[in-house]
């Protein structure tokens, strides 16, 4: 049995976890990623702060992501848009596309944390969400802000698809990043675990918490994403 001071202060470290964080990122940040299979280079791919959106009469973020690749037979691209509310940091609409071998798979959800639902465009009905729900490019902005601390691990109820969940975040240490200027950074490396699959994220260990690096676990092995570009951002976004 786990002692009630430990059990205590594992819940005030998820609390801190979920709580709205001063934001490490701002409107304009592009991140470019160069997405390599063992040595071998086999796409691009970008992260994006895009701008601020009224979203059901919210203030939200809006983030997007794409990127092409693969190896030979496995030539895909894909695009993803999140808007997430600024003030309580919840997805409110998230759209995915993939293409691949001229076929095109398209999703668009509309996530209503206040009533703990989502709804499918096109598809009737509705489905149960988390109180607090993430989509997947909105978790990786949540993990920049989040108070992580090295050699802990977080159980998250948050994936807005609640099949999914919970969502198993572990920080195993501190590790060097070499970038693409030859210079390494510090970063806090942590894994992403869901239904078996584990994504490795390292974030550089300062105030900004760029993904300097992302591992994904892909039918066709594992691909890294290391960042080679940024661009700075415009103005403030939170």
């Amino acid at each position: 049995m786990i002692p009630l001071p430990q059990l205590l202060t594992q819940a005030a470290l998820l609390a801190r976890l979920a709580a709205p964080s001063p934001y490490p990122f701002s409107v304009g940040e592009t991140l470019r990623y160069e997405a390599k299979l063992g040595y071998f280079s086999v796409g691009t791919a970008s992260v994006s702060v895009t701008r601020r959106v009224k979203e059901r009469g919210a203030d939200a973020f809006e983030f997007t992501a794409s990127g092409e690749g693969g190896p030979p037979g496995w030539r895909v691209a894909y695009d993803m848009t999140s808007h997430v509310g600024a003030a309580e940091f919840h997805s409110l609409r998230f759209h995915r596309r993939l293409m691949q071998g001229g076929k095109t798979e398209e999703h668009g959800y509309i996530i209503i944390p206040d009533s703990a639902r989502y709804r499918e465009d096109g598809v009737p009905g509705e489905w149960v969400a988390p109180a607090e729900p993430l989509d997947e490019l909105a978790f990786l902005y949540f993990l920049r802000a989040a108070p992580l601390r090295v050699g802990q691990s977080y159980s998250l109820q948050r994936y807005f698809k609640t099949g999914y969940n919970p969502i198993q975040v572990r920080v195993t240490g501190r590790e060097p990043v070499a970038m693409a200027d030859g210079s390494s950074v510090n970063c806090l490396a942590v894994e992403v675990t869901s239904r078996g699959q584990t994504m490795r994220a390292w974030f550089t260990d300062d105030q900004r918490r760029l993904p300097a690096q992302l591992e994904l676990p892909l039918p066709f092995g594992n691909v890294t994403l290391s960042l080679v570009g940024q661009a700075e951002s415009r103005r403030g976004g939170g």
